[in-house]
């Protein structure tokens, strides 16, 4: 049989993930090689994260046509080490190719489901322990003329949010029965589009939940394939909704955050609930919660690394969060680092109006700044930017890190005042890019 010597993922390759593989073949004093299986469907997707250093080879196959995954898989059976997925929109992909994966460490193919549809998701964990979540009502399009009757059991404000997609696209907080109906009705006319643009594979639906109130945090955690978890230091998140901003959206997010130890025990005793509730196994997870009065509250798990993560435990605690994604799915133990270097925050800017985009200030200024580690522009004079809650993208993203905490914030703070997005009012329609 040949050396097992090949790491596949699923849909896109991330830089992180290439310096994760370079490290174990350091580690292992052999040499890796990458290989990344491309949904056919998602094959043309032009902000599709590709490899840039060779190291990866691309294969494109039908992920709907299981004859098609086995001949593209048959030739690396043998050859492959692990297997990961990066991006929510390839966890339903990845679960069909699981089948066809029979010697790796993975996840099941139901546990993915349950953690990428918010309804599945929420059934699994109030079956586990009620007082994980809040009270929810998962709606489609032709259940709107019977809300009278379900909504009787909600107290308001509640949230309303889509039961696949992530980055708070299209969450909404509803003050009233009224608002709510309208809310659903304005949701559906945009969700067929945001599934298109994200390549989410799911049915257009939404959940209705009762709007959780205190502080928000993530939590990504590794899983062994026999049950272990690993919990990493929560990261404290604090939404454009807190802020007085359109969306619930991350703003921008701290490491270390300011819970206290009994709270972050609180956070990883909930954490390790939600992972076994849904069985999840050889996996990094992502993990979002509310502590509120009543006590940690989840508000979504994910079968993956969380954006910006990554850079954010390297620069804060020098964990490699890829390579120990790679070794929990390789069976292996991860190293973990509990005492702070640096402080780290991650920031999502959108525009204050929607609109189009006539210009971008301060962007290079910004960048100067003693904390930035990088600023990127996602989109550009022309393009259309969204409120978060409308199924619109950050403008700009980035990750920040200083060893002196006031400086981190000091230069947040800047960066808020110093990049202004410029754009020319629009009246929203119809969410398929014409106003």
């Amino acid at each position: 049989m040949p050396e097992r010597d090949t790491i596949l993922t699923i849909n896109v390759v991330e830089p992180g993930l290439v310096r994760a593989v370079q490290l174990h073949s350091e580690a292992m004093g052999r040499e890796l090689k990458g290989l990344v299986l491309v949904n056919a469907a998602y094959a043309d997707y032009p902000a599709r994260p590709r490899d840039e250093t060779g190291l990866f080879q691309e294969l494109v196959v039908d992920f709907d046509d299981p004859d098609a995954v086995q001949k593209a898989l048959k030739p690396y059976t043998d050859r492959l080490l692990c297997v990961t997925c990066r991006y929510e929109e390839a966890l339903q992909p990845f679960a069909k190719v699981i089948p066809f994966l029979p010697y790796l460490f993975t996840p099941s193919s139901a546990a993915l489901q349950w953690s990428t549809e918010k309804p599945l998701m929420r059934d699994r964990l109030r079956n586990y322990d009620e007082s994980l979540v809040p009270q929810y009502q998962y709606v489609e399009e032709h259940d709107l003329v019977n809300i009278d009757t379900w909504v009787q059991k909600f107290n308001f404000p509640v949230i309303v949010k889509p039961s696949g997609l992530a980055k708070a696209l299209l969450v909404s907080r509803c003050e009233n029965q009224e608002e709510l109906k309208q809310t659903l009705e304005h949701t559906f006319k945009l969700i067929h589009h945001a599934y298109q643009r994200e390549h989410y594979p799911g049915k257009p639906s939404v959940l209705v939940e009762d709007m959780m109130q205190g502080r928000m945090y993530s939590v990504d955690a590794y899983v062994s394939h026999d049950g272990e978890i690993t919990c990493l230091p929560p990261v404290q998140v604090i939404t454009g909704h807190m802020l007085g901003m359109q969306g619930f959206y991350g703003h921008h997010g701290l490491l270390p955050g300011d819970s206290t130890p009994e709270e972050v025990e609180g956070a990883y005793e909930a954490s390790r609930a939600a992972i076994r509730a849904l069985n999840l196994s050889s996996t990094t997870t992502h993990i979002e919660m509310f502590l509120t009065p009543q006590g940690w509250k989840i508000i979504e798990l994910a079968a993956r690394i969380g954006g910006h993560r990554d850079l954010m435990y390297r620069k804060a605690y020098g964990i490699e969060h890829f390579y120990n994604d790679l070794a929990v799915r390789m069976g292996q133990q991860p190293t973990v680092n509990y005492d702070p270097i640096a402080h780290t925050a991650f920031m999502n800017l959108y525009a204050d109006e929607e609109g189009y985009i006539e210009a971008i200030e301060g962007l290079d200024e910004a960048r100067q700044l003693p904390s930035v580690v990088y600023l990127k522009q996602h989109a550009g004079v022309g393009d259309l930017a969204l409120f978060s809650s409308n199924g619109g993208d950050q403008v700009i993203d980035g990750v920040l890190s200083h060893k002196d905490p006031e400086q981190l914030r000091s230069d947040i703070a800047k960066i808020e005042a110093l990049i202004k997005i410029h754009c020319k009012p629009a009246q929203l329609q119809e969410y398929d890019g014409v106003i």
